[in-house]
């Protein structure tokens, strides 16, 4: 593997220009909603524990949340294959993190949960950033089919998914984008949640991502999901011993210079040069 063969094996992508569109459409009144109007505390820095925002993270109301993933088609999906009563639930009593919860009928029937935080940052990687750029960190999300039962299951999975994740990914960058914010940060739990953060985030340091591709390599005659099982129960190896999933930052870039660096030779170059790991599978017993 060299340089020029990974950019063109993993490009970088960002989120679709129709749900950037869609979000421009948005403006702050529609994400606030009517039942959660515009107020001072939401103009000032979460990081501030001097006031308690009426949105999530400054950004949406329930129903403005509602507004917004009816705009990007999450609705519409939702209610293909089910569930006509959905709404949302906001956990804003920590200032420094805050949840949104979809549900289906009654909270209890949780559809999807994020938990997250906007924070101010100085840099990201290599990369200084202008003063006052923002990241939404995300610290937790889950999405979840509250009428299914797992038959085969994922590392950490408690049930069945719905198969829209990556739509979900896709309405946060867009977000993100028409906020002009550096970026938004994750951290995945597990490798297969790697893999599908994947196509739009990557390891801040090039050399996490490194090991990301070796894992890869290692892997490869596994399903996605088996490779998670394999890593989560050590089952993979390097240089011998049990190697267990070590979660790294990832994240996808908004700010043009940061994502410059992270679509750059020298980031390619240092990711192919941390590849050469010896990790290996484990003989079955």
């Amino acid at each position: 593997m060299n340089a020029w063969w990974y950019r063109r094996r993993y490009p970088l992508r960002g989120p679709r220009p129709e749900s950037v569109r869609v979000a421009r459409e948005l403006g702050p009144l529609d994400r606030a909603g009517e039942e959660s109007p515009i107020g001072e505390g939401d103009l000032l820095d979460m990081s501030s524990s001097s006031h308690r925002s009426t949105r999530f993270l400054g950004i949406y109301g329930a129903d403005g949340a509602l507004a917004a993933m009816r705009a990007h088609g999450l609705i519409d999906r939702l209610e293909a294959r089910g569930f006509r009563h959905i709404g949302v639930e906001l956990e804003l009593s920590d200032p420094f993190e805050h949840s949104l919860r979809v549900y289906d009928g009654d909270p209890s029937r949780r559809l999807g949960e994020i938990t997250a935080a906007r924070r101010h940052v100085e840099s990201l990687g290599p990369i200084e950033l202008p003063h006052g750029s923002e990241v939404i960190e995300i610290g937790w999300l889950a999405i979840e089919n509250p009428d299914a039962h797992l038959t085969t299951a994922l590392p950490g999975q408690q049930r069945p998914g719905l198969g829209m994740l990556r739509s979900v990914i896709d309405m946060a960058l867009a977000g993100a984008t028409v906020l002009r914010l550096a970026g938004v940060v994750g951290l995945p739990s597990h490798y297969h949640l790697a893999c599908t953060y994947h196509p739009w985030f990557r390891p801040l340091d090039p050399r996490d991502e490194g090991t990301f591709l070796a894992l890869r390599h290692a892997t490869r005659s596994l399903s996605r999901r088996d490779a998670s099982w394999a890593i989560a129960r050590g089952e993979v190896t390097l240089d011998g011993a049990p190697w267990r999933w070590q979660p790294t930052r990832m994240c996808a870039p908004i700010n043009p210079e940061l994502r410059e660096w992270m679509t750059s030779s020298q980031y390619a170059s240092d990711a192919v040069a941390s590849s050469e790991r010896d990790f290996a599978l484990a003989p079955s017993p």
